[in-house]
């Protein structure tokens, strides 16, 4: 546990960022070799997941690429917010790369997370991810969507969510109307996933001898690790942002950048064996407050922030029993009284406005 050095609470963002400054050190050295590492590792399991002649083998190797995936993703999104090393044009070659065992297009990442989730967390007309809906919005969904809602927000259902929210209508194929212009970087940086897809693909039908060998392939070299991926950046993000003590609001008067930085985010404890993969990224709170410090840092720069804030930042400590629990409660939200709901309409948690 770092000691923070001075005892004045900070009030502003500027304020706070300067107490971090120290966490910001980055190395290529590192940076690289993690990398390398972790790219060999998924090319190698690939490569089992797709041709090792025991389907047993095949799965196993298809379970530990996904998260392999969510590993390098996790690199890309440091290089995306220029925090994995010094370099600008090294993070934008990197980040591209590690970006591909879980088809991310870079520049349309870097739009709808660092320009619009980060600038305008947890504010409902603006940010989008696991956005909760009021009990009027969703009973105006068509049945199917009304079903995939209430799948979404359970244990195993947190894989359902990403592909259709966010992957595809925002990163894979945006329409107009979530893009804050035409870039050519948008289309090239698209074309380079879908490229690397279709490699996948013609190495999945070089190895395979028959359409069921063919379908073997692509279920434990693409589908699988794709789930894996999906339920590992769906318990991310929506257990990032979702909690009893964490406010939605309504309407930008009621926002700040401050409020949402601190407020609309949390600290899920985890043990310490789980950092390599999860990169640290459920010390949430200091990421949002300084997106440039590297996610092997955040650990000391969320200490930092919860001596100089104390009993101003929501920690929660991780299990099994309060994953389902704030999954139960978080169905859908008051924004007048900022508390969850339960389908029916009745609050589950108590009201943030009454403190």
């Amino acid at each position: 546990m770092v000691t923070a050095r001075v005892a004045e609470r900070p009030r502003t963002l500027r304020e706070l960022r300067k107490h971090l400054l120290e966490f910001r050190e980055r190395s290529l050295v590192q940076a690289i070799s993690r990398a390398a590492v972790s790219l060999v590792a998924y090319f190698a399991l690939f490569a089992v997941a797709i041709a090792a002649p025991a389907v047993w083998m095949r799965v196993v190797a298809g379970l530990f690429a996904g998260l392999f995936a969510g590993n390098t993703f996790m690199m890309g999104h440091d290089a995306c917010h220029g925090s994995y090393t010094r370099s600008a044009r090294v993070n934008r070659v990197l980040g591209r790369i590690v970006f591909l065992p879980s088809y991310h297009p870079y520049s349309l990442w870097e739009l709808s997370h660092n320009r619009i989730h980060h600038v305008h967390t947890n504010l409902r007309t603006h940010d989008f991810v696991w956005k909760p809906l009021t009990k009027s919005e969703f009973d105006a969904l068509p049945l199917w969507r009304r079903g995939l809602h209430r799948a979404c927000r359970t244990s195993l259902g947190l894989a359902l969510y990403y592909t259709p929210e966010l992957w595809w209508p925002r990163l894979m194929a945006p329409s107009p109307a979530v893009l804050d212009r035409p870039r050519r970087s948008y289309l090239y940086d698209r074309l380079l996933v879908w490229a690397f897809m279709a490699a996948q693909l013609a190495a999945i039908a070089l190895v395979s001898d028959s359409p069921s060998a063919f379908v073997l392939a692509l279920g434990c070299g693409i589908v699988l690790p794709w789930f894996v991926f999906c339920w590992l950046i769906g318990f991310v993000i929506y257990f990032n942002h979702t909690h009893p003590d964490v406010p939605w609001v309504s309407e930008s008067a009621e926002w700040s950048a401050f409020h949402g930085m601190i407020a609309g985010t949390t600290r899920l404890e985890f043990p310490r064996w789980t950092g390599w993969f999860a990169s640290n990224i459920m010390n949430h709170v200091a990421h949002h407050v300084d997106p440039r410090i590297p996610l092997v840092r955040l650990g000391e720069a969320q200490d930092r922030i919860e001596q100089l804030l104390p009993d101003g930042v929501c920690v929660e400590g991780w299990s099994v029993k309060r994953l389902r629990a704030i999954l139960r409660d978080c169905k859908l939200y008051d924004y007048d009284a900022q508390c969850w709901l339960d389908y029916e309409g009745r609050p589950t948690t108590r009201s943030l406005r009454e403190g």
